[in-house]
């Protein structure tokens, strides 16, 4: 932990209300960009029950509509893909409508991520610099979703802000590369131009309205279980997530936007109950009251030889709970079980 950091928890006080800080309620808009998403739509929900109105923009390639509650008045959505030469005028346009603006928009999943890395890491990059270009612009402050990813293949202790960021060339790395390089970006609109600008980056979030199709392991062993098929676990099992509720992940962004005392600096965002994988998988099973096998397999007979593995990917989160007093209120079993209720009421499991 940073010196500043460790400062900070002995001290053991609050941001206070400021100028440059965003209160959310009835007179404030507010735009998320990957709205339709997994966590984008639990974002939009509670904002929505803070009664602010929402402009969502989202490409719609991992969310869907029925994530949302389109017969909203005070909902907007806006469907863009990036590179399309609109996305960049509407973003423009409904940055500077916004009061303020988070940007969740990204392509998720390891076996993406590997398989293309061309297209994800161009994706990355277009999209961000377009958000932050229209907030630089119009002066707007910017909350921006990292990831996880950036700190590589994991640490044997949790992970702390201040813990070297991935460089490795291999294709799996190209996404945090890119999230790393917008991380630059956002930062700049605060120490550049005095723009306010926060910088999240969440671990292994999980819970309703996740989808499979992402490649996501909790997702991906509630269908398998659901449907009788095997849970691959990859390599030994033994490798540690600490996995958050998507509920617990949208109030957290709320409350990094609201503390001064975080902007333009890296705060992880995860749960404190670190799980082995193997684990999950019997928890999964367990939990759906299945008979699904489960079956290791190593993880370069699934992606190749030129996969990088991770290993513990546990996060410090002593920063966000010392300034914000915000901690995981779900627990990985609760986290699971909503997980299987959601896919139970989808009329086709995918």
């Amino acid at each position: 932990m940073r010196s500043e950091d460790r400062a900070i928890l002995e001290g053991g006080t609050m941001d206070s209300h400021s100028a440059d800080m965003v209160e959310f309620g009835p007179r404030t808009h507010v735009l998320v960009t990957g709205g339709a998403g997994f966590l984008g739509s639990a974002l939009v929900d509670l904002l929505l029950a803070r009664h602010c109105s929402v402009t969502v923009i989202d490409d719609l390639s991992n969310g869907l509509l029925s994530n949302l509650p389109v017969g909203d008045p005070r909902l907007t959505v806006r469907a863009f893909r990036v590179g399309d030469p609109a996305f960049n005028a509407a973003v423009r346009d409904e940055v500077g409508q916004a009061d303020a603006v988070f940007h969740l928009a990204s392509p998720i999943g390891v076996q993406r991520a590997h398989k293309e890395r061309f297209a994800v890491t161009s994706g990355i990059l277009e999209s961000g610099c377009s958000i932050v270009e229209a907030c630089r612009l119009h002066r707007r402050p910017l909350l921006y979703t990292s990831s996880s990813e950036v700190y590589g293949s994991g640490r044997d202790r949790p992970i702390t802000e201040s813990d070297p960021v991935m460089t490795d060339i291999r294709p799996r790395w190209g996404y945090a590369a890119a999230k790393a390089a917008v991380e630059h970006l956002v930062a700049g609109l605060l120490f550049d131009f005095g723009i306010p600008a926060w910088i999240v980056r969440p671990f292994n979030m999980a819970g309703p309205r996740q989808r499979s199709a992402t490649g996501l392991v909790l997702p991906v062993f509630v269908n398998a279980a659901l449907r009788g098929e095997a849970l691959v676990v990859h390599d030994d099992g033994e490798q540690r997530r600490a996995f958050l509720h998507v509920a617990d992940a949208a109030e957290g962004l709320l409350l990094v936007m609201q503390c001064r005392s975080l902007q333009g600096r890296p705060v992880n965002l995860g749960g404190s109950e670190a799980v082995q994988i193997g684990k999950l998988a019997r928890m999964v099973v367990e939990a759906t009251e299945t008979n699904a096998p489960i079956v290791m397999k190593p993880s370069n007979a699934v992606y190749g030889d030129r996969f990088a593995a991770t290993y513990d990917r546990v996060p410090d989160t002593g920063l966000l709970t010392a300034m914000t007093g915000w901690r995981a209120l779900r627990s990985t079993k609760q986290t699971i079980m909503d997980c299987i209720e959601h896919k139970r009421t989808e009329r086709v499991i995918a």
